[in-house]
């Protein structure tokens, strides 16, 4: 990685951790992401998640790379409590930076690093994250990802506290074709809320997830991704499922 970018990460950590932080309700949505980026390449998606109360969320994305090592994400987000309406929550600027690229021989790996601002709408403070991410390929079919997140909210509304998260996944290339396509994925992921740095609390207490998630993509540019996760302590939501379709070009 240059020199710039070194100073670059170097001073939004510093910035980044000089202010108060917030916890931040399990996602609907949420994804174990990938640290790779291909320039030129754009996407867009939608994603959709509910949990078992019968809260909803929503998101819509539009990706674009403009470098190999840089891309920007622009989100616009929705929600719908139980019996209520659903309202726009959100708009978030994410910015990618990959500083780790994996090689064609598998070796090394893919290591990234984002930085996003969500205005919140309803009164809500706004938000920052930041979040290292982390992806390999191995043994032919096989990869994995992991994620630490952390989250600030920003004005006079905020709460105290450095809130963290942490996810990982595991999948493996199935050897089927279905849907005219042989791309096909399945595999685990690990939601893991841990709380924030004024109140940890007990292991039983945060809100950890585990479930299986199926990924397929075609040749178009096309692809989706389907999980089901289950709460395994007694902080987390009994059960959650989600659901995005996206489309490179």
């Amino acid at each position: 990685m240059s020199s710039v970018r070194m100073r670059f990460f170097a001073a939004s950590l510093i910035l980044f951790f000089a202010g108060p932080f917030a916890a931040h309700a399990q996602s609907l949505t949420g994804n174990v992401g990938s640290a790779g980026i291909t320039n030129g390449e754009q996407s867009i998606e939608t994603r959709f998640g509910v949990n078992d109360d019968g809260d909803a969320g929503g998101r819509f994305h539009y990706d674009n790379a403009f470098a190999d090592w840089y891309k920007l994400r622009l989100i616009g987000s929705y929600s719908r409590d139980d019996g209520e309406d659903i309202d726009f929550s959100g708009l978030t600027i994410e910015n990618w930076f990959q500083w780790s690229e994996e090689q064609d021989d598998e070796t090394g790996f893919n290591g990234g690093l984002r930085f996003s601002y969500t205005y919140s709408d309803q009164g809500e403070p706004d938000e920052v994250e930041m979040r290292l991410t982390a992806t390999d390929k191995f043994a032919g079919g096989w990869e994995w990802r992991a994620n630490l997140i952390a989250e600030r909210e920003i004005g006079s509304e905020r709460g105290e506290g450095v809130a963290l998260q942490a996810r990982a996944q595991v999948s493996r290339a199935l050897n089927i074709s279905a849907f005219s396509t042989d791309s096909w994925r399945l595999g685990a992921e690990v939601f893991s809320e841990l709380g924030t740095t004024n109140d940890v609390p007990a292991f039983d207490e945060q809100a950890h997830q585990v479930g299986p998630v199926l990924k397929a993509s075609w040749s178009s540019g096309l692809y989706i991704q389907s999980s089901v996760r289950f709460g395994v302590t007694e902080g987390s939501d009994d059960a959650m499922a989600k659901f995005f379709i996206g489309r490179d070009f």
